[in-house]
């Protein structure tokens, strides 16, 4: 995962919150959520003391924040502020409060427009109901559960509510990274594991990009986390991957591989399903 609660730190510390300039003789009164941020980033909790740059932002940041939390009527948390300028949008990144930031997985980026803001929280539950079912599958095609699944959301335009008989519509986009262990699945054997998981894909209507890694047998499948599992792909342990996507009108799936120097290749659904029937 990309580490993305690290790069909100340093992004913050050149948003309009940290910039210098002269103070302000503004005396708006702060909320108490407001100086409770300023101190834990280390600056004044008084309107009166903070650079007219610095209110400005503790106040958008506030309206921001709000935002979120009346719109999904839960709380957020406070990740980082990038303050409007000529190239670049106002944004505000915050996380969930009851789902924790997760190295960056939970992150939710907010917006400033003319109308108001547009933020990019999806329905957590989907993401987690396309997950459960997805390590379900994996753990009765293999009998074991000597394997690890990492999802990260790319597009999410559909709610749990509306996902009927485990069919996604081709509204939710992600990019999976899975790793098995040569105990339960070799370099062999992962094309046909591929092509069969590709076929539960497309009859539940699962759309994005779904890469298979093969790990030495020994390797601690537990130890693999949102946050390191690429840090993976550069070890002894890793053995290389197959990587499955269906293309943007679901009629064709393009495959690449490191095991073969074929790669990529573009096959018609049923060539790929084919292969193994």
């Amino acid at each position: 995962m990309k580490k993305i609660i690290a790069l909100l730190a340093a992004a913050i510390l050149t948003s309009g919150l940290f910039s210098c300039g002269r103070t302000s003789t503004k005396t708006k009164e702060l909320n108490d959520w407001q100086k409770e941020l300023l101190a834990a980033e280390g600056l004044p909790t008084e309107a009166d003391e903070l650079t007219d740059s610095q209110l400005r932002s503790i106040q958008r940041i506030y309206e921001m924040i709000t935002y979120l939390n009346e719109k999904y009527d839960e709380e957020f948390i406070y990740g980082g502020y990038l303050e409007p300028a000529a190239n670049q949008t106002e944004t505000l990144y915050a996380y969930p409060r009851l789902l924790g930031a997760d190295y960056g997985r939970n992150t939710v980026t907010v917006k400033a427009t003319k109308d108001g803001f547009t933020d990019d929280y999806s329905d957590r539950s989907v993401v987690d109901y396309y997950n459960e079912l997805v390590t379900n599958f994996i753990h009765d095609y293999f009998n074991s559960d000597d394997f690890a699944v990492f999802t990260d959301v790319n597009a999410c335009d559909i709610k749990k509510s509306v996902v009927i008989d485990c069919d996604f519509q081709w509204k939710l986009g992600v990019f999976d990274s899975i790793f098995l262990s040569e105990s339960i699945c070799t370099q062999d054997d992962v094309e046909k594991f591929t092509v069969n998981f590709a076929k539960y894909l497309y009859e539940h209507k699962m759309n994005g990009s779904h890469r298979i890694n093969i790990m030495r047998d020994d390797t601690k499948m537990s130890e693999i986390t949102y946050g390191n599992f690429t840090d993976y792909y550069k070890t002894d342990d890793y053995y290389g991957y197959y990587q499955i996507a269906f293309n943007s009108s679901q009629s064709k799936i393009i495959q690449t591989t490191s095991f073969s120097n074929n790669s990529p290749n573009e096959f018609s659904l049923n060539d790929f399903f084919d292969k193994y029937d």
